[in-house]
């Protein structure tokens, strides 16, 4: 079973990261440490100075620079407070700068994790995967993530050492006062892991609501011809604004609920500090605690704030960054197809190859069988044909043949290695499938035949004059630079098909099949077409997938598929003589 992410992985991915780690800590640290004496300057000039309580900081200052003005002493005392200010500031920035290289590498990190899984998941899944919860998964999930990660990474090392920092001056001041302001501290963590777990759960009604929204808002975009066609438009966007309405809604509860939460947090902490104040008087009444000493006290207790709510955030962040993982883990709990070793290539050196089902039988996740003992053979070379009714499972052999389902038994062979010793990489560079819907992306004439590899525009324009593409594709604007519009709009049906076949010939195959791919050709189209392949096709091994007999005649051998068996075979004379092909219909 596949390894889900957990928050295990992600501190184990951030530890991972040592530079920028160890960089982010003891920037954060070093940042800390210049802060942590600027409260008790101040308040030690108003014992030592204001008080006339001389004392060791304004003797240092008077030997160290030969004066004891109040004046100067007060300058040189602003001047170090300022210049401690900009060295934290400084280190701050840098403690942010590789904070920020470990939350944009977790996120890196993440999204090759699901997008890994996703390039090998079986094809089952991906027919009731939504695109817009994938994309939303991939997005504000992901940064959910990695954006506790890297709060993490620079709070809470830096708030451990301020809160260490802050008490050994608090406990050296007054114990008593500073075992009071620590007593409180793990009420205040309990408080904010119960304000996480309530916006935690706003926050995953929030990120449900942009996944449906997304998916709404994809799949409309995707089929708006059909929604305009049927007249919907009106019905398929107002869902989409229902769900916007939604996502205002959602927004709007977590938005107020998590200011509510935080500025929660600020009250409770700032009604502790104004508290204490008012302890802070009684005490220097009825103790030897002078008055800078006491707002020396108060400083640190108010400083103190800074990284309690650093560590109340994380305890919230964490909360919220749980149902971001459980979302992102739907994704990596989806099956994959299986991992064959290529131990053998069938392919290599030959034109072609034998193709062999041998006593196959599949069923559908859920419990549909769709083939059940099937088993057809195609010599090297060869050009068969399975004929049949609709739903008869032709298509679903198609699709097992190249690995995109699995077959539960029996074997599946190329030149005698069974595909399980090829690895479904091999087999899917050396075996073509033309489906009768091509699909093409929203690119170039180019981009949709080559798919990006280097071809030179001879071998193109080659390919397009064996599918009868070559003239209109010279005839437009912009040649193969033409944009065809989203999957192939601007084109017609026929064109489509020509143009996958073009990127067919261009793949150079060595078994090819064709699933309907012909079918939106009328026939003297089809004739023609096939007549200008039959070069291509002469030493390649072809399985057809058809109902027209003008489509089927050319092949030297025929199955006839009907629920899911093989109910008769043999030549296309054979066939027609007992009566299973008729002439001009659909074939039995």
């Amino acid at each position: 079973m596949r390894k889900l992410y957990t928050l295990k992985l992600l501190r184990e991915q951030i530890f991972a990261q040592k530079k920028e780690f160890w960089a982010t800590t003891l920037y954060g640290m070093a940042a800390t440490l210049l802060l942590l004496p600027i409260p008790m300057l101040i308040p030690l000039l108003i014992d030592e100075v204001l008080l006339g309580h001389p004392g060791k900081m304004t003797a240092f200052l008077s030997a160290a620079f030969g004066s004891s003005e109040v004046w100067f002493l007060v300058l040189v005392t602003a001047i170090l407070a300022i210049m401690l200010r900009m060295g934290a500031f400084v280190l701050s920035n840098l403690q942010s700068l590789y904070a920020i290289k470990i939350t944009q590498k977790i996120s890196y990190l993440l999204r090759h994790r699901i997008l890994h899984h996703l390039e090998r998941v079986c094809l089952y899944e991906y027919e009731t995967l939504k695109p817009g919860g994938v994309a939303s998964k991939t997005i504000q999930d992901v940064e959910g993530v990695s954006s506790f990660a890297g709060a993490f990474v620079s709070n809470v090392f830096s708030a451990v050492v301020m809160l260490v920092g802050i008490a050994a001056v608090m406990f050296w001041m007054n114990w008593m006062l500073a075992i009071l302001v620590f007593l409180l501290n793990p009420f205040f963590l309990a408080f904010s892991r119960l304000l996480g777990r309530k916006t935690g759960e706003l926050l995953r009604r929030q990120y449900k609501a942009y996944e449906v929204y997304n998916e709404l808002l994809n799949e409309t975009l995707e089929l708006f011809i059909q929604v305009r066609a049927s007249n919907q438009e009106k019905n398929f966007f107002g869902l989409i604004l229902g769900q916007a309405k939604e996502i205002e809604h959602a927004s709007i509860e977590y938005g107020h609920k998590a200011a509510v939460a935080q500025r929660s947090s600020g009250l409770l902490t700032n009604t502790v500090v104004d508290l204490f104040r008012a302890l802070g008087v009684v005490v220097v009444a009825y103790s030897d605690l002078s008055v800078g000493m006491m707002i020396a006290f108060l400083f640190y207790l108010s400083t103190l704030t800074s990284p309690v709510q650093k560590l109340m955030g994380l305890v919230i962040s964490y909360q919220n960054t749980k149902p971001a993982l459980k979302r992102i883990n739907a994704l990596l709990e989806l099956k994959q197809e299986p991992h064959y070793p290529h131990e053998q290539n069938p392919f290599e050196g030959v034109p072609s190859t034998m193709v062999t089902l041998k006593d196959v039988s599949f069923v559908y996740p859920g419990g549909k069988a769709m083939l059940s003992h099937v088993s057809i053979e195609a010599k090297r070379g060869e050009k068969i044909a399975l004929i049949g009714p609709s739903g008869g499972g032709k298509s679903t052999i198609a699709q097992i043949l190249i690995g995109l389902y699995r077959h539960q038994s029996g074997e599946v062979s190329y030149g005698g290695v069974p595909i399980e010793q090829i690895g479904l990489p091999v087999v899917r560079e050396n075996v073509a499938l033309m489906l009768q819907e091509s699909l093409f992306f929203n690119d170039t004439i180019r981009m949709n035949l080559t798919l990006g590899r280097e071809i030179d525009d001879e071998r193109i324009y080659e390919a397009l004059r064996a599918a009868k593409l070559e003239e209109f594709v010279r005839g437009l604007e912009e040649g193969l630079e033409s944009r065809i519009g989203k999957n192939g709009i601007r084109l017609s049906g026929g064109q489509k098909q020509r143009l996958a076949i073009a990127r067919l010939i261009l793949s150079d195959p060595k078994v090819v099949i064709f699933d309907e791919a012909t079918s939106a050709l009328d026939n003297a189209t089809e004739h023609q077409l096939y007549a200008a392949l039959e070069a291509f096709l002469s030493e390649r091994t072809t399985i057809i997938i058809a109902h027209r007999t003008t489509t089927i005649r050319q092949a030297e051998y025929l199955y006839l598929i009907e629920e899911g068996k093989v109910k008769a075979e043999g030549s296309y004379a054979t066939l027609y003589a007992q009566g299973l092909i008729r002439e001009d219909t659909d074939a039995a």
